[in-house]
């Protein structure tokens, strides 16, 4: 289309730099524009016919119009084991009805997933998981640290959880936040360029009733009306897109987890029933059928902050020693990245009693029960200081609750603190100062209004934002690029948390009597990575599991004298101290803090068999986490 080719051409701009192809790349990309659906799947395809080895391209679903959800699974293909593929079928099915088909060797992997465009206009999230694709294979074989997680963790990549949404805001110029589930296609939505400019952007119209006004400083502006602050005489508009979207629903409250509100007795969540939307459907099958995922990054735009759980019940649903995880290790890491104050007891987690103790009264009862009023920069959706919750149906909670994961959403975007000519403008005076930037930038991203006709409204002016990045996106280019850089080193960073199980020495004490052949046989399994191999309650969590550690005979000729086919590890700590739950001993003098009940079990732990078998029987051990990985060592006698 004509007005994509022109926006396109827009966001060329003078002064800015975008990237350029490293020596790394097979498959260049830039950032200079936004690749909407038609151009992320062009991608896609590219990457996977140039990194066969690492990358392997799968589609989840298709989207209420019948678009590919694709999913990009990164790993290392030839690397990893499965519980399956060492443990046979004892009896396999002799009918026409099929044995489950074996494992991927991913699934035997640490899994990490990041998604974006959950709501189709917020397309930097898709940007951001580009970067996040571009980097992790480029460096591949170069760098060090990359490597090792490609060869032992999966990274699962979805760039366009709603193809639909993001297909019609970028590709068609189109904003919309929803899928296209209802959308008629006998009453197809008004998508008439008004005023023959090449581009879908914004309209406004006279409105008694409307809920917007003149911003005082820049008529192009145009504020939301508020009562008892406003001038009540002032001349009221409606403002709606150019181009109208599909109907549907919010995707991103339509999961399974507190979709019914148990204090109105009604859905708090989108759609007749949790998971109505394909799109929704398809995520959900992905990710139980992927139980070791247990990293998780959903891209929304804006804001400049993250979100952990919970959105509908807030700290009161939650297990302490993942908030600890979260907040302490990850919320950190998050705020140090951002360049912004964090909370004293973060950083002076040894003295939280005295911090809990300073907010004993306040209203905001997680506060007080955690020691700290959580920053800006990370958040939860719940609204704590009124103890309420507004979002239900949530991808986020979903995650953390049915399925044991660390989910965020980050809400990427905020040009007071992303754009360095607007740091420190607040308030009433941000917009005006965002469109002098952008003026004085050369970028067309907000039209001056014109006069139109509209075939609903009759005289209208068009103008404002342009629909393809609206004003709830990063300026293509390199302010775009330098959001995927911190959020890349964000992502980086928790992939290297995640948990990783080892088979250490195996020790074998043998006799033989008589044509039979006894073993006591003794191993350690460790816990390599730096977070434990599970949540607090992810044993609990219907379909997960804890860890087990399996001997197996190729011909299942063994007797167990001692010891079962497979002992149960529980779950099994990380490397990385987590305050207020590390064990005794550690840290010195006095060892740890927090209460003795807190110290979890080693990152370590020792099984032992006594076992009797026939003939010259080939043994392995295999140990088991559902997300911490499978590996698999020969037994040597």
């Amino acid at each position: 289309m004509k007005h994509l080719t022109k926006l396109c051409l827009s966001f060329i701009v003078v002064g800015l730099v975008c990237s350029t192809a490293s020596a790394a790349q097979k498959v260049p990309i830039k950032f200079d524009k936004y690749h909407g659906y038609t151009g992320t799947v062009e991608y896609l395809k590219a990457v996977n016919k140039a990194y066969p080895d690492i990358t392997e391209l799968t589609e989840i679903g298709k989207s209420s119009q019948q678009r590919p959800i694709y999913v990009l699974v990164i790993t290392n293909r030839k690397t990893g084991a499965t519980l399956d593929r060492e443990k046979k079928l004892v009896y396999e099915r002799k009918l026409e009805v099929p044995n489950p088909p074996i494992m991927p060797l991913h699934t035997g992997k640490p899994g990490h997933l990041l998604t974006g465009a959950t709501h189709g206009n917020e397309q930097t999230g898709t940007e951001v998981v580009l970067y996040f694709i571009d980097k992790i294979l480029s460096g591949y074989g170069s760098d060090k640290e990359i490597t090792d997680l490609v060869d032992t963790k999966v990274f699962y990549v979805i760039p366009a959880n709603n193809p639909d949404g993001l297909h019609n805001t970028v590709d068609l110029g189109a904003p919309q936040r929803q899928n296209s589930m209802y959308q008629d296609t006998a009453a197809a939505p008004q998508r008439k360029d008004l005023n023959g400019d090449g581009l879908f952007a914004q309209i406004r119209y006279k409105d008694p009733k409307g809920r917007y006004v003149k911003d005082a400083k820049d008529p192009r502006i145009m504020n939301m009306y508020r009562e008892g602050v406003d001038d009540p005489k002032a001349e009221r508009y409606s403002v709606e897109s150019e181009a109208q979207p599909d109907k549907g629903i919010d995707i991103n409250r339509n999961f399974p987890y507190a979709w019914w509100n148990e204090q109105t007795t009604l859905p708090g969540g989108t759609g007749e029933y949790p998971t109505q939307a394909p799109e929704v459907h398809a995520l959900c099958e992905f990710v139980i059928n992927h139980p070791n995922i247990i990293m998780v990054n959903e891209y929304h735009t804006m804001g400049g902050h993250v979100y952990r759980p919970m959105g509908a019940t807030g700290d009161a649903d939650m297990e302490a020693r993942d908030v600890a995880v979260y907040d302490f290790i990850m919320g950190k890491k998050y705020v140090e990245l951002m360049g912004t104050e964090m909370p004293a007891a973060w950083a002076n987690p040894r003295n939280i009693q005295q911090f809990k103790d300073s907010l004993r009264g306040n209203r905001n009862l997680n506060a007080a029960k955690r020691g700290y009023k959580l920053p800006y920069e990370w958040r939860v959706p719940y609204m704590e200081d009124d103890n309420r919750s507004t979002y239900h149906g949530l991808f986020l909670d979903w995650l953390y609750k049915h399925n044991g994961a660390y989910s965020l959403v980050t809400e990427l975007w905020n040009p007071a603190h992303d754009v360095p000519e607007l740091k420190g403008v607040k308030d009433d005076d941000l917009q005006p100062a965002i469109l002098k930037y952008l003026d004085d930038k050369g970028y067309k991203l907000y039209l001056d209004w014109k006069p139109a006709k509209h075939p609903k409204y009759g005289d209208v002016e068009v103008g404002g934002w342009v629909g393809q990045v609206g004003r709830n996106n990063a300026y293509p280019g390199a302010i775009l690029e330098n959001i995927c850089e911190r959020q890349w080193q964000f992502d980086l960073f928790r992939s290297t948390l995640m948990p990783q199980l080892a088979i250490n020495d195996i020790t074998v004490k043998k006799q033989s009597s008589g044509g039979t052949t006894v073993l006591e046989i003794s191993v350690e399994v460790e816990n390599t990575g730096k977070l434990p191999t599970g949540l607090a309650n992810t044993e609990n969590i219907p379909l997960n599991r804890g860890d087990v550690v399996w001997l197996i005979g190729e011909n299942n000729k063994v007797t167990f004298l001692s010891g079962n086919p497979y002992e149960k590890l529980g779950q099994l700590n990380g490397t990385m101290p987590i305050p207020g739950f590390e064990q005794r001993g550690a840290g010195g003098p006095g060892g740890g803090f927090g209460p003795a009940a807190n110290a979890g079990p080693s990152n370590k732990k020792t099984v032992k068999w006594i076992v009797a078998l026939e003939g010259s029987e080939k043994l392995k051990i295999v140990a088991s986490s559902l997300k911490g990985g499978t590996v698999v060592k020969e037994v040597k006698y």
